[in-house]
């Protein structure tokens, strides 16, 4: 690496997908964490989530093209509260006050996003790193941001899937485009009293989901009491080739506490190992007020890394 390299700063654009997918992949590999980001998840988080790549995103690059660093400011959906502050510094590149001055001007640029759109409005800044991430840690605290929750990735070997039957009256299926609203409602509702949940408009969840390139239908299932959809499992595609992620595990609450969710991603499981894939993994919140951890070891999911989300009051 060479130190005086002048670095070159500009916006983040669709065709950067891919660059930052292995970004985040490399900081978080870094820390002990796994490489899931995809090029799929980072066009429909620029195209979906960002609301202007213009004014609300920087790629900072060497001359020639590296990717050193990069950060992200999607103002809250309407109605919401939470700015994600999406970013990093490439490890390979730390030391040089890039991220110090990237999370300088995320903070700058939320202010000036909660005072055009909702001045009167309460937002929170969130942002986050890996557990080890030690370095990430505290140039967040010296920002005034202080962990908040605590999550963890999980992951199972596909050859030790087990089926386990649905509840009784109850049938799952895969995934089909035709059941998107429904779905859409049905996750609205499931996720509504989770930790730090802000309800998206539809088109703009769809092209993070269902409609994402990522979306494996194949590997989604979605669970019925007669008509009405009582729970989901969404599957995407995942860096790792011999993987599937996980992305939503939702269960509406007259459905709850009757192992609807670990039946269904025990059928998830089986038809990832006939697919080839021999791991699955997911994301969970370790205080889950549904007892998701628990139902996922039950499963087989054992804790692979973890990740600490960190927030502050927007001044």
């Amino acid at each position: 690496m060479d130190y005086v390299t002048e670095l070159i700063t500009r916006e983040c654009r669709l065709d950067d997908a891919a660059a930052l997918a292995d970004l985040f992949n490399a900081i978080d590999i870094a820390a002990g964490g796994h490489a899931g980001f995809t090029a799929s998840d980072l066009t429909g988080f620029l195209s979906g989530t960002v609301r202007d790549r213009a004014t609300d995103s920087r790629l900072v690059t060497t001359p020639d093209g590296t990717v050193v660093a990069a950060g992200l400011v999607p103002a809250p959906p309407e109605g919401g509260f939470r700015v994600d502050m999406y970013g990093g510094v490439h490890p390979d590149w730390r030391g040089r006050g890039t991220g110090r001055d990237l999370l300088a001007w995320q903070l700058a640029r939320a202010g000036e996003l909660h005072r055009e759109l909702a001045p009167q409005a309460r937002w929170e800044l969130e942002t986050g790193a890996m557990f080890d991430d030690h370095v990430a840690h505290r140039t967040f605290e010296r920002f005034g941001f202080a962990p908040a929750r605590y999550f963890s990735e999980m992951v199972a070997d596909t050859t030790q899937a087990a089926a386990v039957a649905l509840p009784d009256g109850l049938r799952a299926e895969a995934y089909r485009p035709e059941l998107e609203r429904a779905l859409y409602e049905a996750h609205m509702e499931a996720f509504a009293d989770h930790w730090g949940f802000q309800r998206r408009d539809f088109d703009a969840w769809v092209l993070l989901t269902v409609r994402s390139e990522g979306f494996r239908a194949g590997l989604s299932r979605v669970a019925f009491d007669g008509e009405e959809i009582a729970g989901y499992v969404l599957g995407y595609a995942d860096a790792s080739p011999d993987r599937v992620y996980i992305g939503q595990v939702g269960t509406r609450r007259p459905w709850r506490r009757r192992g609807l969710a670990g039946a269904l991603l025990s059928e998830i499981m089986i038809a990832a190992h006939a697919d080839g894939l021999k791991f699955a993994g997911l994301g969970v919140d370790a205080d889950s007020p549904t007892g998701a951890v628990g139902v996922y070891e039950r499963v087989g999911f054992r804790v692979e890394s973890r990740f600490i989300a960190f927030r502050k009051p927007v001044a």
